[in-house]
């Protein structure tokens, strides 16, 4: 199967979530680790089930969550000697889960 572009409505879809992501991750001295709640899972199968629909594939979901959470960081950059990003990672996770998850269920 040929990849398809990723239409607008998700790209709407997964803008909207990481704006609300940033928005709510705590700052990066905070202590507490941050985590994806039950609205970062709604929204993601949301933007997982518009993405089957329009045979987008579960790869090109994770390189745009990585590029789009890249580029929200460009005015407040995250510091690449702290490790890796604990929520950029379960977000992906999720993700994958979700596309997989409902895929399974049809």
């Amino acid at each position: 199967m040929t990849p398809r572009t990723i239409p607008e409505s998700t790209i709407a879809a997964l803008r909207e979530l990481l704006l609300r992501m940033l928005r709510d991750e705590p700052p990066s001295n905070a202590e507490v680790a941050p985590r994806a709640g039950d609205d970062t899972r709604d929204a993601l199968r949301d933007l997982c089930d518009d993405a089957r629909r329009n045979q987008v594939r579960v790869e090109q979901l994770v390189i745009a969550i990585k590029q789009g959470w890249t580029s929200l960081h460009t005015e407040r950059p995250r510091v690449r000697s702290a490790g890796p990003d604990g929520l950029l990672n379960q977000v992906i996770t999720l993700c994958i889960d979700e596309y997989y998850a409902r895929a399974e269920q049809k």
